[in-house]
């Protein structure tokens, strides 16, 4: 890691403490060589803060607590603004946009947009301040009906599920998956979510080389569901289930929450400290809170219109 790329880690780390990210992605990310980066630096030269830009999207924008509310952070915003009109963009996003993320927006204490949702747990260290910085300078929340959030799992509040892996419940086979299961697999995941496909043809999730396999769901050899569970891709003795995938026409029979069940169970016989779901949307609080999930952090999907002229 070089100085620079060390320098905008550790600003990131101080600055979003409630962060998932792994140490080894916001390397990766912070180091882009497509990257446009501006310093803030205090009058004694010290960093006072930083903004990472790819594209339109502003990767990351902190600004050290010392040295809030002195203008910096405004500095850093403009500079992200008019590079990214320089280069024709109709618009600037923060966050998850046009390459990869630190964090999916800008994280917040409260819902965004006000809607009844599931039981919260949200972190203590969190606050509405970055949010309503945005807010303030032109910038909207940019999903028009719901809210993205992160959400985490408390083993004590895990209600272990009735059956296992390789186990069949009211009739459908919960296994994991092997390569031959791919085509079949696809037709899952093309029936429910096209954007998830991608995810699923990673060879990788079936030949046993990484810390990712899937989860299926079978019934009268088709796939009727699959989820991606994953070991400490986002950090030491954390898990993960996501990119949940349930066919049409086998809805409304529980098989998505107990594939989540399961595949949550296998974290917790790894050994995982907790289990963790990250940019996900209203409506999966009710999916993942039937397994013990909770809100743990909420985002401003921030954008803004620039004027220039590429979308």
């Amino acid at each position: 890691m070089n100085d620079k790329t060390k320098t905008l880690s550790e600003l990131f780390r101080r600055n979003f403490p409630a962060a998932v990210r792994e140490e080894a992605t916001v390397e990766r990310i912070l180091s882009d060589p497509e990257n446009r980066v501006f310093f803030a630096l205090a009058p004694a030269g010290e960093t006072a803060g930083a903004a990472v830009l790819y594209q339109n999207t502003i990767v990351l924008l902190a600004v050290d607590r010392p040295f809030r509310k002195r203008g910096y952070g405004e500095e850093l915003l403009r500079k992200c603004e008019e590079a990214a009109k320089a280069a024709g963009y109709k618009k600037i996003t923060v966050g998850a946009g046009a390459g990869d993320y630190l964090t999916p927006g800008v994280p917040v204490d409260r819902q965004i947009y006000p809607e009844k949702l599931r039981e919260e747990r949200l972190d203590p260290r969190l606050s509405g301040e970055a949010a309503d910085f945005f807010l303030k300078r032109g910038y909207r929340h940019a999903w028009p009906d719901a809210n993205c959030f992160d959400m985490h799992l408390s083993w004590d509040e895990f209600p272990a599920p009735e059956h296992g892996i390789g186990e069949s419940w009211d009739g459908v086979t919960y296994r994991f998956a092997l390569p031959s299961d791919m085509p079949r697999i696809r037709l899952c995941t093309d029936d429910i979510e096209e954007n998830f496909t991608p995810y699923y043809m990673n060879p990788a999730l079936y030949d046993g080389s990484g810390s990712q396999c899937v989860l299926l769901a079978e019934e009268d050899r088709e796939v009727a569901g699959c989820v991606i569970v994953s070991l400490e891709t986002e950090g030491q003795g954390l898990g993960s289930v996501g990119c949940t995938s349930v066919r049409h026409k086998s809805r409304g029979r529980h098989i998505a929450t107990r594939m989540i069940l399961i595949g949550t169970a296998f974290l917790r016989g790894k050994g995982m400290k907790s289990a963790f779901l990250g940019y996900t949307y209203s409506g999966l609080d009710r999916l993942y809170g039937h397994a013990g999930y909770r809100i743990s952090s909420y985002y401003l999907m921030a954008e803004k219109e620039l004027g220039g002229a590429n979308a």
